[in-house]
């Protein structure tokens, strides 16, 4: 831990961490050891970028949901530059995860700051979210 972040620890440590809800890239350091995040999350992650459409799982370029400190599922985003928008093709939860109260904003939030950081001006949602 760097020093700077002691102050940041202090306050942990008291109770004031206040959990984020971030969409990880899937060579986030967190995920990047695949059995490791599989041993300490139970989730299991594979980029599917390489294997044939209709053998994929959860899309090709699926980015696994942080919510605190759970891996709650995946987003399957694309990015249509022509049109401007990132179009959500599924967002799929684990099997114990509903999106209700504070979680389905916090993963809407988490989208429409992907979708900020690509400079898209809309967001399609899938009719399942």
């Amino acid at each position: 831990l760097h020093r700077d972040l002691l102050p940041t620890l202090e306050r942990i440590r008291h109770g004031e961490w206040r959990p984020q809800t971030v969409l990880l890239s899937p060579f986030d350091n967190l995920i990047a050891d695949r059995d490791r995040a599989e041993l300490l999350f139970d989730f299991y992650y594979r980029i599917e970028i390489y294997t044939p459409a209709a053998k994929r799982q959860y899309g090709y370029y699926v980015m696994p949901i942080l919510h605190g400190d759970r891996l709650i599922g995946r987003v399957d985003p694309k990015m249509d530059r022509k049109a401007g928008r990132l179009v959500v093709n599924a967002v799929h939860l684990e099997p114990d995860v509903t999106l209700d109260g504070e979680m389905r904003p916090a993963v809407e939030g988490a989208i429409e700051s992907l979708a900020a950081f690509l400079g898209a001006e809309s967001i399609d949602y899938p009719a399942a979210l």
